[in-house]
């Protein structure tokens, strides 16, 4: 199992460099979010683990393979301390301009060894000691990324992507080459954890982050060579979007430049599966076994039911649509296997670690919204009244709406700052929205196209889904509980049993 580990480690960008090479998959749209519009940042919006530091950190390896000069920044690069609890955007942005700037001076004094020539350098020096206080250093900054910027080098890009066919890695290259293309050459900036720039529960705080963005933007419409690429929580994204005393029109100037890194189910299924054959390998080069040399039979039972899946099924859906759970998982059920010295992974072991992974999913989940909705783990835990069929966990519409009612606004619960009143059925539908958005409450359609005959709907594709207005849709849709929150409703259903012998009064059949 210690193979396995090696490749699902921890699933973090930081404790995965070793291997990220190697186990990187592409998605279809990298060559897009690598490619913003000219004068502009790309924004690349997306939960936490759901890929975005791998897809820099993937990067930066790109482009030090094709000779494009690249940096990267993080929070801990700038100093915004200047910056007051009550300044306006605009005072906001002039501070992290300038901080930006010295940060990527900075950056370039211990990364561009060779690639100044004297008379550049001794210009670099100058900005640096100068400390790029003033229009004129700024001047000097943009005077000198041009003379840094390099064209695209025509390599082979096999040993970067040894899964992707040679039309995808050429295509990847002619995208990039395309970008650069009016100015003949390119820099790269990548700029991480942008959330971390600010403390969202602070008064003010979310206007670092839009001051942030109007500073990148401001930067790359100075230095035409310059191609920012910025990453940001999904759900501080939201929160800055919809938080009323904040710049939301600032929303409209970044529409066309926001992408939302979503993975699907089959992408995060190939990850999983590149790594099962990358351990595989490293046990036996030769030998045509993948998943059976790791965990016992084809068809496991799904936990709590009597229903059989496979293993890359049972793993993906419990992933909540995030490469890094996924990979957490099969690292927790090779973990576990080691203490229980098991040399294969089964159904029940998987069964026995699913309640404790569920469990931290919804802390998790609690941590990622304690600023929009501070009480989203105590409204979780009340969909433990309903019950729940073997392998069953749909339910209609008028059924959610009444629990929501009922169960989930009666106890002073906040949404967005705002309490939201009992059997409130405006804040009904908004709790409804919230827990549709989050990825607690997953929306099935049928489909006869579909292979399954049915598909979900995501938020991502249809944000207005859950509202009054779209009731009759509403109805017509069967409404599930996430797959990897329903093993902690599951245990507090069996808990409540073992106390008490019975279940719950106000328990209802799903």
């Amino acid at each position: 199992m210690n193979v396995l580990v090696k490749y699902f480690p921890t699933g973090t960008t930081e404790g995965e460099r070793h291997i990220l090479r190697k186990a990187f998959v592409q998605l279809d749209e990298y060559a897009e979010i690598i490619s913003p519009p000219p004068c502009s940042p790309r924004i690349l919006v997306g939960k936490k683990g759901s890929g975005k530091s791998a897809i820099i950190d993937f990067s930066m390896a790109v482009f030090k393979h094709t000779g494009v000069p690249a940096i990267q920044l993080k929070p801990l690069d700038l100093d915004l301390g200047a910056i007051p609890e009550t300044a306006s955007v605009g005072e906001v942005t002039r501070i992290a301009f300038l901080e930006l700037s010295r940060a990527i001076a900075r950056t370039l004094g211990t990364s561009v060894s060779g690639l100044l020539s004297a008379q550049d350098k001794a210009l670099y020096e100058e900005a640096v000691d100068a400390g790029l206080r003033d229009r004129d250093t700024i001047d000097k900054l943009a005077h000198l990324l041009p003379k840094l910027a390099k064209p695209l080098i025509e390599v082979d890009l096999s040993q970067l992507l040894p899964a992707v066919s040679v039309a995808n890695r050429n295509q990847l290259l002619k995208a990039i080459k395309s970008n650069l293309e009016e100015t003949q050459s390119g820099f790269y900036l990548f700029i991480d954890d942008t959330d971390q720039v600010a403390a969202p529960d602070r008064p003010g705080h979310l206007n670092r982050i839009w001051g942030f963005l109007l500073a990148a933007r401001e930067l790359a419409q100075r230095i035409e060579q310059l191609r920012c690429v910025i990453s940001l929580r999904e759900e501080v994204w939201r929160r800055i979007t919809s938080d009323r005393a904040g710049q939301r029109d600032q929303t409209d100037h970044f529409a066309g430049l926001v992408r939302f890194l979503s993975p699907t189910r089959s992408h995060i299924r190939n990850i999983v599966e590149k790594r099962i054959n990358l351990a595989a390998r490293e046990i036996d080069s030769k030998s045509s076994r993948t998943w059976d040399l790791f965990f016992e039979s084809d068809n496991p039972l799904m936990p709590t039911t009597n229903l059989r899946s496979s293993w890359p099924d049972l793993i993906v859906v419990r992933s909540r649509e995030r490469p890094r759970d996924a990979v957490q998982l099969v690292n927790a059920l090779a973990q576990a296997a080691n203490a229980n010295k098991l040399e294969k992974i089964n159904d029940s072991l998987f069964a026995k670690e699913m309640i404790e992974f569920s469990k931290q999913r919804v802390s998790l989940l609690a941590q990622e919204s304690e600023f929009e909705c501070p009480q989203i783990e105590q409204i979780i835990r009340t969909f433990s009244y309903l019950e729940y069929d073997q392998g069953s966990f749909k339910a209609k519409a008028e059924m959610i709406k009444d629990h929501i009612l009922r169960h989930c606004t009666n106890f002073g619960a906040q949404l967005f700052g705002r309490s939201l009143k009992s059997g409130n059925e405006d804040d009904a539908f908004h709790l409804w929205k919230y827990l549709f958005d989050i990825g607690f409450l997953n929306a099935r359609v049928s489909d006869s196209r579909e292979k399954d005959g049915y598909r979900h709907v995501y938020p991502r594709e249809d944000p207005n889904f859950v509202s009054k207005s779209r009731w009759s849709d509403m109805q017509a849709t069967a409404w599930e509980i996430g797959p990897s929150y329903r093993d902690f409703l599951i245990s507090l259903q069996q808990e409540h049993v073992a106390r008490t012998g019975l279940p719950p009064k106000t328990r209802k059949r799903l």
